[in-house]
């Protein structure tokens, strides 16, 4: 046991175990991402025997219908892995900008603006997420959650806010698909290459599905 804590700790405490840590908190984000994109596309499903009730109102009963023990296990599950990876992002960056050399100011030169700009965005996600909480999901009943964001985003103060935050996210998205997929080593050297085509269009699908949100209640489709 002892062995095991000591390796665990050594992994942690080095430079490339947090960089592996970095990336496999950032794949379980990416994860969450996607299935929370899924269950806010309901927002535009219904039929006539639903009641006149959106599917997005029985995706959040469904939800908030779930043992609490477990939605409460679920939901600091998911805030431990975000922590640790914006804790450990924090330190490698610190990490990097007092090691950084002759060679890795001309290579930060060189990098995307998303790569340089990963801080910024992060915490301003970070800062959206929590008024995003606050308004949609503390503030809300599940039983009416299509009302709730169609009047929330009817605000179009609201809704540029939502925009300009889903835009940082597809920053922070686009360079983290690429460096989790460079950190765990994914693919051929053949499929490297591939690496940013693949994040933008990762990134572009998922923020776009949620801009479409808040767009669709301003021009009216969702009402």
């Amino acid at each position: 046991m002892n062995d095991i804590i000591t390796t665990a700790c050594k992994f942690v405490t080095s430079s490339i175990g947090r960089k592996i840590l970095v990336a496999l908190t950032g794949a379980c984000l990416l994860l969450f991402l996607v299935g929370h994109l899924a269950g806010n596309m309901t927002i535009y499903g219904g039929c006539a025997g639903c009641g006149g009730k959106s599917w997005i109102d029985y995706y959040a009963m469904g939800l908030h219908s779930m043992p609490a023990w477990l939605l409460w296990a679920i939901r600091l599950g998911l805030l431990a892995v975000f922590v640790i990876h914006v804790l450990l992002a924090l330190v490698l960056k610190y990490e990097n900008y007092n090691a950084r050399t002759h060679y890795q100011k001309e290579g930060t030169l060189k990098a995307t603006l998303s790569s340089r700009t990963m801080v910024i965005t992060g915490v301003m996600i970070l800062a959206f997420l929590l008024l995003h909480l606050w308004q949609l999901t503390l503030n809300g009943d599940p039983a009416n959650c299509y009302e709730h964001v169609v009047l929330g985003f009817q605000n179009p103060v609201c809704s540029a806010a939502y925009i300009v935050a889903i835009c940082c996210l597809f920053m922070h998205v686009r360079h983290g698909v690429q460096s989790v997929m460079q950190t765990l080593g994914l693919g051929t050297r053949k499929v490297r290459p591939l690496y940013n085509i693949v994040a933008v269009l990762f990134a572009l699908v998922v923020c776009a599905g949620f801009i479409s949100i808040p767009l669709a209640v301003l021009t009216g489709i969702l009402h």
